[in-house]
């Protein structure tokens, strides 16, 4: 019987990988082999993973701090544990002169931060935060 050509595995593989419920039990695989982390980490491979399995909902954030999804979402029991790993108070950012940080966007992770100040209408000072390992880089 003769074998496989070696690129049909690998595009099988690729077929199996993609059906994997969580991006946890991807990093699983991953770690079997070598040639499964090669498969698993290629650009296009998880560009279609990503397409296929999108990430969950957590939930939102305001002036207010951190609203996670409540039950029955699916996501609900992550978005709670999220909320309580993270610092959504910003209190280590540095404070700005006048004013607290006031969240203007969230992509990613990561918070960008506008200076809540009524007396400044056109530069703000900015903040690119990440709640969950506390870091934080102010923009002139």
């Amino acid at each position: 019987m003769a074998t496989p050509a070696p690129h049909l595995v690998d595009e099988i593989l690729e077929e199996i990988f993609l059906r994997l419920p969580t991006p946890a039990a991807l990093a699983r695989a991953s770690t079997a082999s070598p040639r499964f982390r090669r498969i698993i980490t290629e650009r296009s491979f998880l560009r279609r993973f990503r397409k296929r399995h999108p990430p969950p909902l957590l939930g939102f954030a305001d002036e207010e701090g951190f609203h996670p999804a409540q039950a029955p979402h699916p996501s609900s029991a992550l978005a709670r544990a999220f909320a309580a790993a993270a610092d959504f108070t910003y209190s280590f950012v540095p404070k700005p002169s006048k004013g607290g940080w006031m969240p203007s966007d969230i992509r990613d992770g990561r918070v960008l931060l506008e200076e809540d100040n009524p007396g400044l209408k056109i530069f703000r000072n900015l903040a690119v935060c990440d709640p969950l390992s506390r870091r934080h880089r102010l923009l002139p």
